[in-house]
């Protein structure tokens, strides 16, 4: 701990100096002195046989032949040069025994910095063009209702899961099973290039493990969506935006990884372009296997009885991904999109678990059971997006239609025996065995319009979108005594189906007045679900939900870079079929869980005020203030029958529940070979739930700190250390301990950098472990998890193709802008550095 502390410390220390030591533009002549504290300029020199060329002068003049920077090429060939200023300007290139050359380039303010590549030298070698400079895609970007981070660089999740790259993600947690929560809260929407991620077959704990961290480009956190997305999700929305490349001919990247205890990953990214057409197809496979101990304590305070188990599982998380796809365009103004996802996971675990009961100390009974689970969905997508643009200028009709359609089966095998104190059987060996099956499917049709209105600045969304979701399972228990007798299991009989449909419309207007952005909507939702169970006694449960969600954003921008947002909007988390799912999980006998088809949705209010302000060199710095009221809040209840000695754990609905806190993001240039992003996060959770039970009452102080630090180094190599750590926060009935690790890795550029192979371990000091304690009126219990954490890989990349861009990338712009980006998927970047 003690060395974390002092990493965390370190570099937060850097991260405040190095923005104070930035010389911020005044209030006269701010603009212009900013102009000139940017730009940055770099490449590798090489002569005509590709080798690299080593202490060239190179200096950038002015269009009247004065210098304005300079720099000598290391032993690669490479050169920086910062900061540029904007304007038109020559390179010149000088090194012995080669000719003179001067390169044009031109630097502006929206695009401040370019990588021109390799520049020949050679006694034939032709003056290259005008090169239009472009900005390489920053770590961190901040929008009026959303911030983007750049995690493509990410060494330390290589050859990991998404849930790895999450995990980094500033104001995203991961825990032990894979569960995602955003500013220490749960329930979350899931987004893959801004589409419901139904195509994960509806586990998205165990996909986002499955699924390859070398499919993704960046991640979207939006804490407070406006009108224009879905309302649905308690604590904001979550967008993955896989990788998708932009170049003109024929493209790939290919990499292939493995990692201890059987672990391996592989992807094949394709991409082929012309001026219409765009044909891309991306593969990716993981294999990942890991083991899961679990160990628990339960101690009556009522008497002296108590209960211990262990269970030690080998688990897996496989994951075969395809994507096939082309973008058409038409004309200038019309452009079609057809994307076919194929996707088979599979998940499993197998492994020993013992339960023994103690009385006054002395152990009186031992249950020993071996579990074995196998299964995963299989699922196909497919998605056609259109876009119109009119003629008048920022006028446009966009249509989506997206079908998903999954298929899960799943085997369960527990053969459980039972002893007395002295190991005698107290009855003989029970073998149960339930197969299961089911499936999901999925509609969502959207048509949105967009057109300027009232003002030259006005912009107006309208649009309207259905989406038609149905779940159905069932199985086949049976039980078989020492007899060796042969009859249905009536307590894991179970069988669900659940349809639910969404249709909804929105409207939202915003406009920018001086130095004012303002944003509003109101979007309506009309929801209804059913659930029947298929069993005997089977009931049907029916709910409808009309609702209208307001949205507010306003933002201010103030001198010297600096800006504030403030935004409400409201928001429903409506319980997933897994949740209102009646089935009993009885791979633990001694803690037996279940759905609740009695569940009604959650209803949030979130309202946040933001600040940012960004310094010359890249420095950032955001600060958040946010309170967030949730009235009948999903929490676990767990209720422990004393004649059973079983806990039983079921979600409810509690009155309430209200989070406040403060949110530090901050990203620092300390040198230009070394930046490194820190992230604290301080919140109160207050959760109040005696309408179930009148001791249910819980809150607490807590707090979460990421810290990221990135250092190139001569020869190609770099080097990326990630730090984490969670405090103790309070959960419905309990609260979870502290944990804390860091990651490691080193990245080895080759062959000019089209290739590069990263080494890795993640948890080096194997600290990720997890406490739970529910300290309650009747007993006491904690529960550790222990999953393996201390894993390393070994990555290798290799692109191949063409470098010519489609089109310039995005401007990079972090001042506040009432324009919301297409959820699209990023081109690749070479930029440095990231989560």
């Amino acid at each position: 701990m003690k060395r974390f502390i002092t990493l965390l410390s370190l570099t937060a220390i850097a991260c405040i100096s190095a923005p104070a030591l930035a010389q911020t533009p005044g209030s006269q002549g701010g603009r212009a002195a900013a102009a000139q504290q940017t730009g940055k300029l770099f490449g590798r020199l090489v002569d005509s046989k590709g080798q690299p060329v080593a202490y060239a002068t190179i200096t950038l003049l002015r269009a009247d032949s004065s210098v304005v920077n300079g720099d000598l090429t290391k032993d690669n060939g490479s050169f920086t040069i910062e900061p540029t200023g904007v304007g038109k300007f020559h390179l010149r290139i000088s090194a012995i025994g080669f000719q003179q050359k001067f390169v044009e380039v031109v630097m502006t303010p929206d695009n401040p910095e370019k990588d021109l590549g390799k520049v020949q030298l050679g006694a034939s070698a032709t003056q290259l063009k005008e090169v239009n400079i472009t900005a390489e895609k920053p770590i961190m970007e901040m929008g009026i209702d959303k911030k983007t981070f750049n995690v493509e660089k990410n060494i330390t999740t290589a050859g990991g899961s998404a849930s790895d790259v999450l995990q980094n993600v500033p104001s995203v947690s991961v825990d032990v099973d894979g569960n995602v929560s955003l500013r220490g809260k749960g329930d979350v929407t899931i987004l893959i290039d801004g589409k419901p991620a139904t195509l994960l077959g509806g586990d998205a704990a165990s996909a986002l493990q499955s699924m390859p961290a070398s499919s993704i480009s960046s991640v979207e956190v939006i804490t407070n969506p406006s009108a224009k997305y879905d309302a649905q999700g308690m604590t904001g929305i979550i967008n993955i935006i896989t990788k998708k490349d932009n170049k003109f001919g024929f493209n790939g990247v290919a990499s292939l990884g493995a990692g201890t205890r059987d672990k391996y990953n592989g992807s094949l990214n394709l991409n082929l372009r012309n001026k219409k057409w765009n044909f891309f197809a991306n593969s990716s496979f993981r294999l990942n296997s890991n083991y899961n101990r679990t160990t628990s304590r339960l101690d009556q305070k009522m008497n002296d009885t108590s209960s211990y188990s262990y269970e030690n599982n080998h688990r897996k998380f496989d994951g075969f991904f395809n994507t096939i796809g082309a973008d058409y365009t038409l004309d200038n103004n019309n452009s079609f999109t057809l994307t076919e996802n194929i996707n088979k996971m599979h998940f499993g675990g197998d492994g020993p678990a013992y339960y023994q009961l103690f009385d006054a100390g002395n152990m009186y009974m031992q249950q020993n059971r071996y579990t074995d689970r196998e299964g995963g969905p299989f699922s196909l997508s497919s998605s056609l997006d259109y876009k119109h643009k009119f003629h008048k200028e920022k006028r446009e009709l966009t249509a989506n239609a997206t079908y998903s359609k999954s298929w899960m089966t799943m085997k369960q095998t527990y053969l459980t025996d039972t002893f007395d104190h002295a190991e005698n059987p107290i009855s003989g060996q029970y073998y149960q065995n339930s197969p299961s099956s089911g499936s999901n499917a999925s509609f969502s049709g959207q048509v949105d319009f967009t057109t300027p209105l009232l003002t030259k600045n006005g912009k107006f969304d309208v649009g309207v979108k259905t989406q038609l979701f149905s779940f159905e399972s069932s199985n086949n228990p049976t039980i078989t005594n020492p007899a060796g007798d042969v009859a249905v299991d009536s307590v894991l009989l179970n069988g669900y189906r659940y349809t639910q449909k969404n249709y909804a419309a929105y409207a939202n207007f915003s406009d920018q007045f001086g130095k004012f952005n303002y944003q509003a909507g109101l979007r309506f939702e009309d929801a209804e679900y059913e659930g029947t169970t298929t069993q005997a006694n089977g009931k049907t449960y029916t709910n409808k939900f009309p609702n209208l969600f307001p949205s507010a954003f306003v933002s201010y921008k103030l001198p010297q870079d600096q800006s504030v947002y403030l935004s409400f909007t409201r928001r429903i988390n409506r319980p997933d079929f897994r949740q209102l799912m009646p089935y009993l999980d009885l791979s633990n006998p001694q803690e037996v869980s279940s759905g609740n088809p009695d569940l009604k949705p959650e209803f949030i209010n979130n309202t946040e005020l933001s600040y940012n302000k960004l310094f010359k060199k890249g420095h950032n710095f955001i600060a958040s203030l946010y309170y967030q009221y949730t009235q009948n809040l999903i929490a676990q209840y767990r209720y422990y029958d004393e004649t059973t000695n079983i806990t039983y754990v079921q979600p409810q609905n509690l009155n309430s529940g209200v989070t406040y806190g403060l949110e530090l993001t901050g990203k620092a240039q300390i040198m230009p070979i070394w930046d490194a992003t820190l992230n604290f996060n301080f919140f109160q959770n207050k959760i109040m739930g005696d309408n179930v039970d009148p001791s249910l009452d819980n809150s607490g102080f807590s707090w979460l700190g990421k810290a990221n630090t990135n250092i190139r180094l001569p020869k190609g190599f770099s080097i990326q250390l990630n730090g984490n750590y969670e405090s103790p926060k309070v959960s419905g009935q309990g609260h979870l301990e502290d944990a804390w690790w860091v990651d490691v890795a080193i990245r080895k550029n080759l062959w000019g950098g089209k290739a590069n192979i990263v080494a890795n371990v993640s948890d080096i000091f194997n600290t990720r472990k997890y406490t739970t304690v529910y300290d309650l009126a009747t007993y006491y219990q904690s529960i550790y998890r222990d999953r393996e954490t201390r894993i390393g890989n070994l990555t290798f990349t290799y692109r191949f193709g063409k470098d010519t861009k489609a089109a310039p990338r995005r401007k990079q712009n972090n001042q506040p802008q009432v324009k919301e980006r297409d959820n699209l998927k990023s081109d690749d970047s070479d930029s440095q550095g990231g989560f």
